[in-house]
C-alpha cells in the first residue's frame, strides 16, 4: 500500500464509531466483555455473558440469497444473537429482519435433529434512525396468537434499537450516545472506552483495525468482481438463448443454475432492460 493511501487510512480510523458497521466488527472482534455489556443493556439485564463472538460471520445457501451477519454471538444460556448496526433505514426493513432470523435457524438445525433442538434466537438490529417511527427507544417483535393475544412461543425474537433515542440518564440512551463518540476520553462506558482506546489510540490497535479494513475491503472486491464475473456469463448465455443458438437448458448449465433458476434471472434481467 502506498504511503498516501495508508494516511488516508489512518484518517478513515480516527473518524469511526460504533454506528458505522464495519468498525463496529472490528470492535467487538474477541470482545467478550464489550459484547455482553452491550447485550445486557439492550436486554435490560445485568446476567448474560458472552461466550462466543464471530464477526462477518456468513451463512452461504444453495438455493437462495445466503446473509452475512456483522456480529454473531452466543451466551451463556445457548441463545443465539445476530447483531447488525445499520446507518441506512433500508438496510434495516421489517422483511430483512425476518430473513435473517430465518436463517439462523437453517444453520441451527442438523439433519434428523428434533425441533425441539433449535435455540433461542435473536436478531437485533441497532439503527442510527427510528426505522419503525412510532418514537420508542427499543421495539420488541414477537409473534403471539391474534385470538388469544397470547404469545406464540416459537423461540424467535427481533428487537430493534433505536439510536435516535438521547436520554442520557438511561443505561440505553447513554450506550446510543457512547456509540456516536468518536474518541474514548468522550465515552461514559468505561468498557467501550477502553476499548476505543486501544483501537485508537495505540500503534497495535491502530494496526489491526487498518489490516481488517484492508482485509474487509479485498473481499469486497473480490465480491463485486465475482458478481460483474457472473453478471457478464448470464447476460452472454441469454443472447446466445435468443439468437437460437443455445437452449434453455444449455444456457443454465453455462451459468451454473438450475433452469427454474436460470429463468428467474432472465426475467429479471429482462425486466430490467
Amino acid at each position: 500500500m502506498e504511503e498516501e493511501e495508508r494516511q488516508e487510512l489512518l484518517e478513515a480510523v480516527q473518524r469511526f464509531c460504533l454506528m458505522d458497521d464495519t468498525f463496529f466488527n472490528c470492535f467487538m472482534a474477541d470482545n467478550i466483555e464489550g459484547m455482553t455489556y452491550v447485550l445486557n443493556v439492550i436486554m435490560e439485564r445485568n446476567d448474560l455473558v458472552i461466550n462466543r463472538i464471530e464477526t462477518q460471520h456468513s451463512i452461504p445457501n444453495l438455493y437462495a440469497r445466503g446473509v452475512r451477519f456483522d456480529v454473531f454471538a452466543t451466551d451463556n444460556e445457548g441463545r443465539e444473537y445476530d447483531f447488525e448496526v445499520q446507518n441506512d433505514n433500508d438496510g434495516a426493513i421489517p422483511r430483512r429482519a425476518r430473513y435473517n432470523s430465518s436463517m439462523m435457524d437453517y444453520r441451527s438445525l442438523n439433519k434428523g435433529a428434533d425441533w425441539s433442538d433449535l435455540p433461542e434466537t435473536y436478531v437485533i438490529f441497532i439503527t442510527a434512525k427510528d426505522v419503525l417511527e412510532q418514537n420508542e427507544p427499543l421495539y420488541h417483535i414477537n409473534r403471539k396468537i391474534e385470538e388469544t393475544e397470547k404469545s406464540f412461543e416459537d423461540g424467535a425474537h427481533i428487537i430493534y434499537v433505536n439510536g435516535e433515542y438521547d436520554d442520557i440518564n438511561t443505561e440505553l440512551g447513554q450506550m446510543l450516545r457512547d456509540f456516536k463518540c468518536l474518541k474514548a476520553g468522550k465515552m461514559k462506558s468505561s468498557i467501550l472506552a477502553d476499548r476505543m482506546r486501544y483501537l485508537k489510540e495505540t500503534d497495535e490497535g491502530v494496526a489491526k483495525v487498518c489490516k481488517i479494513l484492508e482485509e474487509f475491503a479485498e473481499k469486497y472486491a473480490a465480491r463485486r468482481e465475482a458478481r460483474g464475473e457472473k453478471r457478464g456469463k448470464l447476460k452472454l448465455a441469454i443472447d446466445l438463448l435468443k439468437d437460437g443458438t443455445i437452449s434453455e437448458q444449455v444456457a443454465a448449465d453455462k451459468v451454473g443454475m438450475t433452469l427454474d433458476e436460470f429463468k428467474k434471472e432472465m426475467e429479471a434481467c429482462t425486466s430490467v432492460q
